[in-house]
């Protein structure tokens, strides 16, 4: 099942006897779990209903007694066991899927790693009880997520200030709810903003990969050159690797946007190029002005960059030096 089908169904009181969730991403993870242990019991009923443990203080077999007792007063006792992924065997928990309680409710959560799909015990997990696996986004996905994340908490929110959010935060889930919870505060109904994102989550929405990028494709020279110098002279904030891999990713969206086929559908080619249609028309812009030849430069510069950071070729280049001379090839390509 899906994060949006286990929630759907926790919010409706439509409980599985067993939630097994794992995987990298621990958001969703800690969403749900939140959900079961916050919003099953109510706050009597988890006195006496409700036991949470740790994976590094009982055992799989000394779970099965906790699962099998009956609830005081309520319809449900809830059972939780978090990060139990330093369990070796699992196959204890063969005895309380094949014979769950019904008015058990067990969840745990198996973070950082992935049960084998190949597993007798796997298998039975996932025929018997709920599970999910939370894997971590990709880069690409991020502003995706953001938009509908937005939707889902009803947020009004500029469309450059997902980008700014996404590139400065990236696939950190969890830093950038927590950042959306606190525009929501301070927003009170209103748009957030570039400057509202600025004012009070600290990110410069005049210095960051996104305003690069967009000064480096419309080939405004001055502005790109500018925001690369201060780049170069806060290698702190804005070290190279980062920077040149949003660069990276920026003129490969470029190369998408020459190989669409469709280039009038502009939701078609919002979703090829992974970015919010609103910025469809400034990648139209900069590929007109990086034709396929221009491109293939431009991906030779950034290969010889990301050498040169390594040292090969060019041991005694620093950051400084290798941030203003990679924008000035880029122009000039």
């Amino acid at each position: 099942m899906s994060f949006s089908q286990i929630m759907t169904s926790l919010r409706k009181k439509e409980y599985s006897p067993f939630y097994f969730f794992d995987g990298d991403e621990s958001f969703y993870i800690d969403k749900l779990i939140d959900q079961i242990q916050n919003h099953i019991l109510d706050e009597g009923e988890r006195e006496f209903n409700q036991s949470v443990y740790y994976g590094r203080d009982i055992s799989p077999e000394d779970l099965i007694p906790v699962v099998k007792r009956f609830p005081m007063m309520s319809e449900y006792q809830v059972v939780i066991v978090k990060e139990a992924q330093n369990w070796k065997d699992l196959s204890a928990l063969q005895a309380i899927l094949e014979n769950p309680v019904p008015t058990t409710i067990l969840a745990i959560t198996y973070k950082g790693k992935k049960l084998d799909g190949r597993s007798a015990m796997t298998k039975l997990i996932k025929s018997k009880g709920t599970y999910f696996n939370s894997s971590k986004m990709r880069d690409d996905q991020v502003s995706s997520w953001l938009s509908d994340h937005c939707k889902l908490l009803k947020l009004d929110i500029d469309p450059r200030a997902i980008v700014l959010l996404s590139e400065h935060i990236g696939a950190d889930l969890i830093t950038l709810d927590k950042s959306l919870d606190r525009l929501r505060l301070v927003a009170d109904g209103q748009k957030i903003t570039p400057e509202l994102i600025q004012e009070h989550i600290g990110i410069s929405k005049d210095f960051n990969i996104f305003e690069l990028q967009k000064a480096i494709g419309f080939k405004d020279n001055a502005r790109a050159i500018y925001i690369a110098n201060y780049f170069a002279n806060n290698e702190k904030e804005h070290h190279l690797i980062p920077i040149t891999y949003g660069l990276y990713r920026y003129f490969t969206q470029l190369i998408r946007y020459h190989r669409a086929e469709n280039h009038a559908d502009q939701q078609k080619l919002a979703r090829t190029l992974g970015v919010h249609p609103y910025f469809v028309k400034d990648y139209k812009q900069a590929a007109a002005n990086y034709p396929r030849i221009k491109l293939m430069k431009v991906m030779e510069i950034l290969h010889d960059i990301d050498l040169k950071m390594k040292g090969l070729g060019s041991s005694s280049a620093r950051h400084k030096e290798l941030m203003n001379e990679m924008v000035a090839r880029i122009l000039r390509a």
